[in-house]
Parts: structure tokens; sequence; C-alpha cells
């Protein structure tokens, strides 16, 4: 037997155990999305709709993962293809991101494109990039770097200038800040609501976005 065949099957036991631990964990993400949509939405259309959007989210990534199970995910990249994907790149208002490269591991990216296809739906419904001009985005992000008796951190903020903010009811989104984002990296989000538009400030652990494993999703 050639000395390389037992290696090579070794490694694809590994790549196959991997593809099936995160394919668990992104379908228990999708039992959550599932039921806070229900939980979150107004009418049968609506929940459609948002459901749709929301599992197109986690489909890319795990066909990304199937592809390759090494896979990982650039934030920059998961931010962009919210705003192609929904058409907020018409050139009707500006946006703009700026920040390092992040590489995010597959459950962190989950989460963040999540957390970021709800903040472009939002802001298209509500905020100003569903203005006929005059809306601004600007996203940015940090990498803090770890010190005595602190990690390092990724801080990133969302802001939107052109239209009053205002906060009608607790959507999905909000569950996403205040639960996913929360449980599933530890972060911690603050939101700001003004006559100028809204700030939302994100704080994370880059080990949690970096890191192989993530903690189980909570049903």
């Amino acid at each position: 037997m050639n000395d390389l065949e037992p290696h090579a099957a070794a490694d694809a036991r590994s790549i196959l155990s991997d593809i099936r631990w995160q394919v668990g964990n992104s379908y228990a993400l999708i039992r959550s999305i599932i039921r806070w949509s229900a939980e979150s939405a107004t009418t049968v259309d609506s929940y459609a709709w948002h459901l749709e959007g929301r599992m197109d989210v986690i489909g890319r990534i795990i066909l990304a993962v199937m592809r390759n199970p090494a896979a990982s995910f650039d934030l920059a990249h998961l931010v962009e293809d919210e705003l192609n994907d929904q058409h907020a790149s018409d050139g009707r208002n500006a946006w703009s991101l700026n920040g390092p490269l992040v590489r995010l591991n597959t459950p962190a990216a989950q989460v963040m494109g999540l957390l970021f296809h709800e903040l472009v739906t939002n802001s298209i419904e509500h905020g100003a990039l569903g203005l006929d001009e005059g809306g601004e985005l600007r996203v940015s992000w940090r990498i803090e770097p770890e010190s005595e008796g602190r990690e390092a951190m990724l801080h990133l903020e969302w802001i939107e200038r052109g239209v009053p903010a205002s906060l009608n009811r607790e959507g999905f989104g909000s569950m996403v800040l205040k639960e996913m984002f929360r449980y599933q990296l530890d972060g911690s989000a603050k939101r700001e609501l003004d006559r100028q538009g809204v700030r939302i400030s994100l704080t994370v652990p880059m080990h949690n976005l970096a890191r192989d494993h993530e903690p189980p999703v909570r049903n």
C-alpha cells in the first residue's frame, strides 16, 4: 500500500467531519432564523420575503464551505455583497466601507452576514438607503491590538445620515443584535438614534471571529 494512502484517508475523514460539524451548526442557526422570523413578522407575505433573504445569506456561506471546508470570509465582502444583492448600489445614496482586512470563520461569517443583511434591509425600508437621494451610509472598523490583560477586539461603526431615526418596534434585527450576536460571538452592541440618523457600534473579541469552532447555536 502506498504510504500516502492512510494520510489521504485521514485527511478525508477530517474534512468530512468538519463539514458535518459546520452543516450541523448551520442547521441549528436556520432553526433559530425560522422561529425568530415568525415571531417578528407582521404579515405572511412579509414573513416569506424576509425569510427568503435571510436563508440566502446562510445558503451562500454553506455553499462556500461545501466547496472548501477551510474557507474564510472577508468582512468587507460580506457588507458589500448585501449592498449589491439588495440593489443599494444604484448611485442614489452614498455609502463607503473602510477598515483593515478581517477574515472570519464560518460561524462568525453566518452571524455577521445575517446582521449586515438586517442592517441593509432596515436601512432600505426605514433609513438612509431608502431615500430618493441624499442618504449616506458609512461603515468603518478597526482592530484594537491585544494588550496586557485585554484581548484583541474588533470595533465596527455603522453610521447612517440623512433621515431621522426611529425605533417603532423590536424586529428580527434587534433579536440578532441582542441575542445571536451576543451569544454566538460574545459581542456587544450600542445603538444611538437621533434626528440625523443612526449609529450602531459593535465590539467583538477577535478570537471569536477567527477560531476554528464556536459554541453551539441556541435554539
